[in-house]
């Protein structure tokens, strides 16, 4: 079983799609094709906490991913 890297990135701007692209692009994950699944990890997996995403492969590949995400409003944070 490969190894499952969490990262994460926080993006703010004028809009929500924005701000999540810019999220994104703080972890290293913009320029990908992101398949969301749910949070089941396999027993025999290893899980690592990474600062951002490795490199993988050329941008427009296709990444299966867990999200999570938090929104906020002006003035709500």
């Amino acid at each position: 079983m490969n190894t499952i890297h969490v990262a994460g990135g926080v993006g703010v701007a004028d809009t929500a799609m924005a701000s999540y692209d810019a999220a994104l692009a703080d972890a290293n994950l913009h320029n990908y094709n992101l398949v969301a699944v749910s949070s089941v990890v396999p027993a025999e997996a290893t899980v690592e906490s990474v600062p951002e995403a490795p490199d993988l492969g050329p941008a427009g590949n296709r990444l299966t991913v867990v999200e999570a995400r938090r929104t906020v409003g002006p003035g709500d944070a």
